[in-house]
């Protein structure tokens, strides 16, 4: 167990790394979120023109990582050919992790990187999905080890109404609570938003250190698992949105572009020259039909109405162009896609889906990690030392249900078990794909029974045992 002093030390030198890495992810946050990336305009701006470029943001950025997130689902742990899920499948389900792992995706799609730290619980281990704007983890090496050397958590206490910083530091053995005092707040001039006040970093109070007790092969392991996003021995942390700002910033000035104009030149503008009068004769003499001007050095005209449809076209290349750099089908940015037959929208998911199974295998493993130092917890010794069992995906490929049936049909035909198979069809959960394999080996067990030389019966379930007997006659 590490004394106070150098747990404070460590902690003091993490959250300077921490503070100079979240300035970067609090811009990606903004983005995404839409606060920034507003054009800017010349001093002395009216308040509609400024209204207008507030209303110009037309932000992709979140449906590039929701494109991805959405077709993002584990639904089983196990080995190759198990029927079952393996028992650590339990952990998962008491942590409603079903719902919850979008957190993570979401959090490793936008920054790069997410984590999940596993912690001991009452009814066993407790999984927290944390962003890297929640948490800091230190490595010997980032690209080779799988487990940090040290972990720094924090994160808003709001128990008793005034905001307090909470922090748990974490090594191979212990975990350290830690009260790092109130939070104030301030207006931020930029989004006009509540925002933590800067301050020093001090710890005003250590809690009880406790051993977490996470261990993989019988070694001490630090119990946070770091889901990356994209893998790059140059630079491991490749989020989807930071490659996309500017693409973003240069939509939202064409969109204020075509705002300005169809606000101000979208209709035919009357000018008259030689001529001026009161706010009152004006506005009378633009609702007129027909203009008489004594002076006959006074000339009236009209300037036509401006066309918005090359910006509208040029919109359209940009949102195109932006689905071609992330990789997803352009219908999911621009909605443009009708009467499309279900191979014609596999085919522009492609890429998509490419991309995502590279994701898939590497958020994978993580969840494979988080799984196994739970087991470890929960003294679930066969799943913490299986290597085998894998996480099972859902199927999201764009594909027909009459395409999918007809193809299991076929490999069933060819004898391939038709229960391995069921995972395939789409939108079969796997609640509903266990439930259907039941119901296939009862059946089959019926027929079996049936078969048997001797049964002149019927087969019929004894309600006292659950299983399958005969009933003869005589």
């Amino acid at each position: 167990m590490l004394d106070e002093d150098v747990v404070e030390g460590l902690i003091s030198d993490m959250w300077t790394l921490h503070l100079s890495e979240r300035a970067r992810f609090d811009r990606v946050y903004s983005y995404v979120k839409g606060r920034n990336g507003v054009p800017e305009l010349p001093e002395g701006s009216g308040r509609e023109l400024q209204e207008l470029a507030a209303l110009s943001v037309k932000n992709v950025l979140a449906l590039v990582r929701d494109s991805f997130a959405q077709n993002l689902s584990v639904v089983g742990f196990r080995e190759a050919g198990a029927r079952q899920n393996d028992s650590a499948w339990r952990v998962w389900q008491a942590n409603r992790m079903d719902a919850r792992q979008s957190e993570v995706y979401r959090s490793a799609l936008t920054y790069g990187v997410g984590y999940v730290t596993v912690l001991p619980g009452d009814d066993g281990p407790v999984w927290r999905p944390r962003s890297p704007r929640q948490i800091v983890a230190v490595y010997e090496d980032p690209q080779v080890d799988a487990w940090p050397q040290y972990a720094l958590e924090t994160w808003l206490d709001t128990s008793d109404g005034a905001p307090r910083r909470k922090a748990l530091f974490l090594d191979a053995e212990w975990a350290y609570p830690l009260d790092l005092g109130e939070v104030p707040r301030v207006l931020s001039d930029q989004d006009k938003q509540l925002t933590e006040a800067a301050r020093p970093f001090r710890v005003e109070e250590f809690g009880e250190p406790y051993p977490h007790g996470a261990e993989v092969d019988g070694v001490p392991v630090c119990p946070v698992v770091r889901f990356v996003n994209d893998r790059d021995t140059e630079d491991l942390i490749v989020g989807e949105i930071e490659p996309l700002i500017v693409l973003q910033k240069a939509i939202n000035s064409v969109n204020l572009d075509r705002l300005i104009v169809s606000r101000f030149g979208a209709f035919p503008q009357k000018v008259i020259s030689g001529w001026s009068a009161a706010p009152d004769e004006v506005l009378r003499a633009s609702a007129s039909r027909v203009w008489a001007f004594e002076d006959e050095n006074v000339k009236a005209s009209a300037l036509p109405s401006a066309d918005v449809g090359q910006y509208n076209e040029l919109l359209t290349e940009m949102l195109e162009h932006v689905a071609m750099v992330a990789q997803i089908s352009p219908a999911q940015l621009t909605g443009k896609m009708v009467n499309v037959s279900a191979e014609a929208l596999a085919a522009a998911e492609a890429n998509q889906q490419r991309k995502l199974t590279a994701k898939r295998e590497s958020f994978g493993e993580s969840w494979e990690q988080v799984l196994r130092v739970s087991a470890s917890m929960d003294d679930d010794p066969a799943t913490a030392v299986d290597t085998l069992a894998e996480v099972v995906w859902r199927d999201t490929e764009a594909r027909s249900f009459g395409a999918v049936v007809d193809g299991v049909t076929k490999l069933s035909a060819a004898g391939v078990p038709i229960e391995a198979l069921l995972t395939m069809v789409p939108g079969m959960t796997q609640q509903q794909v266990s439930a259907v394999q039941d119901s296939m080996r009862a059946s089959a067990v019926r027929e079996l029974v049936a078969g048997l030389p001797g049964v002149a019966g019927q087969a019929r379930q004894d309600p006292q045992v659950g299983v399958l007997t005969d009933r003869t006659e005589g």
